[in-house]
């Protein structure tokens, strides 16, 4: 029913009325119309039933006299009955922000204009803020007198939220068009969303090592700030937690919690300093939306209504949801940036440091040659020189072997030659290969080796790269005289090898980067040590290859680091004795039959040393500095085998190996391949085209040598 109150209300007058029609004439005119004033009511209340978001109220302004009806009680939060309030305290219901410009639409609207139409926030007695819509209309007497008013209230709260979202929505996807510096753009965004979205919104992402970072915070109270990541440091989400941040992290689904209950807190948090802390905040509705791009959640997008009293539906979870998605690309894109300009500039660092590493060795390479020419009667000088030499040689040569390694693991063309071995054979060849380093350092290695079997099933000489790679490392990052651990362990499922130093360690937010190609390479001119710095890059690959997995870790600074490899040990290929058997390399038995060989390359230099190598085993050797000469001495020479350069500068060396394979009346030769180019797919051209065998420039020596005893 309607109730009455002497005073002018300062409720909103509302939708556009109809002058003549009942709900808007003074109440003295329904009896003139033969209806009674109940009549009138109850025929109001059924139409305003069925539009719950609609009040009515009339003001006789002649006797100063107002009537609400239950709907309007019901706009405004208010108990069913409750008398329209008075100009003062429906001014206190009102927003701040909203109280005079309201008073001066009444005002203007009574006095002039004769209709009136706002839109205006009004605080409920539980605190919560809703928007209303006024529409009324000023009836006048014949003199012009204003005599009463008739008005209807909506509740728009809806329609506001959705506008305003919307408006949040394009500014927040304006501040994503050009992010660069995304944690910045998403703390701009988290403010954004207060006060018009959520009373709270924290974004969280999701760091290498599994932790949560919260990137961003804001609160409609800004002292608040720093509790939010205050809760976020002192009680961190549970990752086992079946609900919120790391739910949405695990499922990459949204989560809405209309209404936060007491009950629901009091189950899902543990700890009663944080429940405490909650209640006292009093959440209201929560949206998780997760942040994800190309298939990956990175993070969360986390909004919570509090004191404003919202309660979150559908359309909002979908508005939190499309919001996150634009950040979530936003962000991947940043990190793509940001990933290509660090992969430029390693890339940089890396062409800078080949070419210091290529250099190096280069240099006495070159002197060596000058003194020998120089110290043509000095034998022992020669000697020395040559060992100098040979050395270098070598050491390019595990230069462009490790890039091709590291080529061949990236593009999946490494194939691994496993059989049953042991890794106590393993480690001892690694040491070996890794002795000189150590000793020249005097450096302390200790190897400790468990009582049970390590037998495995694995490629013996990369595990062996594997190996000396981290105790090159270790030896190269610890100070002189240092200590060097190896620790073998033996577990039902794994082997586990910690190789362990108390040298220069690596800084924290480095441990999860040792790995990647090239990142722990600084300026060549900023080095201590030497190096690509792609060893770890190498090890990390061949561990996985063989089904592993290694790890890094260190204290921190000058504090020494471990690298541990963990092998699986496949069932049933475990030896009886613990040992895998090794065949020694024997080499064949010289043969005092001399053999015809003939090599071909363009390189005048390399084609010469090679053929005075052979020529010293009592070979018959011939040069050929093209293709096309090289098929004419074939069938001229009948060389027994033929090696064989494929950058030739008429036809290539495949052309050539064909054109041998199709000679009439001629023996044919072994065909050898030799070449720089060593990828899997050459290997695969080589023997396509007829080649029997495909070596890698440069060639050992005494491989060459060899040839004389085949």
């Amino acid at each position: 029913m309607l109730s009455r109150t002497n005073q002018i209300p300062t409720a909103p007058p509302s939708i556009d009325p109809v002058a003549d029609a009942p709900e808007s004439r003074p109440l003295h005119e329904a009896a003139r119309m033969g209806e009674t004033l109940e009549q009138r009511e109850d025929r109001l209340q059924i139409a305003l039933d069925a539009v719950l978001d609609m009040g009515i109220w009339q003001m006789d302004l002649v006797n100063n006299q107002t009537v609400w009806s239950p709907g309007m009680n019901r706009l405004h939060g208010m108990p069913p009955g409750s008398p329209a309030p008075e100009r003062g305290p429906y001014a206190e219901m009102l927003h701040p922000e909203d109280r005079e410009r309201f008073r001066q639409a009444l005002e203007r609207s009574i006095a002039r204009t004769g209709w009136h139409r706002l839109e205006y926030r009004v605080y409920w007695p539980d605190g919560s803020l809703h928007w209303l819509e006024a529409r009324g209309h000023v009836k006048r007497d014949a003199a012009g007198r204003p005599v009463s008013m008739g008005g209807v209230c909506l509740d728009i709260t809806r329609r506001k939220h959705t506008e305003l979202d919307l408006q949040f929505l394009a500014q927040a996807s304006a501040e994503l068009a050009g992010v660069a510096d995304y944690e910045t753009t998403l703390d701009r965004i988290a403010r954004l969303a207060v006060p018009h979205f959520a009373d709270w919104c924290a974004i969280d992402l999701l760091q290498p090592d599994g932790r949560l970072h919260r990137v961003a915070a804001a609160h409609v109270d800004p002292e608040k700030v720093d509790l939010a990541h205050e809760l976020h440091r002192r009680f961190p989400p549970d990752p086992d937690s079946p609900v919120g941040t790391w739910n949405v992290l695990r499922t990459g689904q949204g989560i809405l919690v209309s209404e936060i209950t007491h009950e629901s807190l009091e189950a899902n948090v543990p700890e009663p300093e944080l429940l405490d802390l909650l209640v006292r905040l009093g959440l209201g509705s929560y949206i998780g939306a997760p942040l994800s791009a190309r298939g990956r959640t990175m993070g969360v997008l986390t909004f919570v209504a509090a004191s404003s009293g919202r309660r979150y539906e559908a359309e909002d979870l979908a508005l939190a949801e499309d919001l996150a998605r634009r950040a979530a690309v936003a962000i991947d894109n940043a990190q793509l940036l940001l990933a290509m300009k660090e992969s430029d500039r390693a890339k940089d660092v890396f062409l800078a440091t080949l070419a210091h590493e290529l250099r190096n060795p280069l240099a006495p390479i070159w002197n060596g040659l000058s003194i020998i020419r120089k110290a043509r009667g000095d034998p022992t000088r020669i000697d020395q020189v040559s060992g100098i030499m040979e050395r270098q040689v070598g050491q390019l040569a595990r230069l462009v072997d490790d890039l091709l390694d590291v080529s061949r693991i990236s593009t999946g063309k490494i194939e691994l030659k496993k059989e049953p071995t042991n890794l106590v054979h393993v480690i001892g060849s690694a040491v070996e290969i890794s002795r000189p380093h150590i000793e020249a350092l005097h450096h302390k290695l200790s190897i400790t080796f468990p009582s049970e079997s390590t037998d495995l099933v694995a490629d013996p000489a990369r595990l062996a790269q594997v190996f000396s790679n981290l105790l090159n490392n270790a030896a190269k990052y610890t100070r002189r005289g240092g200590r060097i651990d190896v620790i073998v362990e033996a577990y039902p499922l794994e082997l586990v090898v910690r190789v362990r130093d108390n040298g220069t360690g690596i800084e924290p937010e480095m441990l999860g980067k040792v790995f990647g190609l090239f990142t722990q390479v600084t300026h060549p001119t900023e080095r201590r040590q030497g190096g690509l710095g792609i060893g770890l890059s190498l090890v990390e690959g061949l561990v996985r290859l063989h089904g592993g997995r290694v790890e890094a870790h260190s204290p921190g600074l000058d504090q020494g680091s471990e690298f541990t490899v963990r092998l699986p040990r496949p069932a049933g290929e475990r030896g009886a004795s613990g040992q895998a058997a090794v065949r020694p390399h024997v080499p064949a038995a010289p043969t005092s039959s001399a053999r015809r060989l003939l090599v071909v390359d363009d390189n005048e230099d390399a084609a010469n040393t090679v053929a005075e190598l052979l020529q010293m085993g009592g070979n018959a050797v011939e040069v050929a500095g093209d293709g096309t000469t090289a098929v004419a001495k074939v069938a001229e020479f009948r060389p027994d085998v033929v090696l064989l350069d494929i950058g030739l500068p008429d036809i290539d060396g495949y052309e050539v190996a064909r054109r041998i394979r199709k000679l009439e009346g001629v023996r044919q030769p072994i065909l050898i391949a030799l070449t720089c180019w060593g990828q899997q797919q050459d290997k695969e051209a080589a023997a396509a085209a007829g080649f029997d065998h495909h070596w890698t420039k440069p060639v050992d020596p005494a491989r060459l040598q060899e040839l004389s005893a085949r």
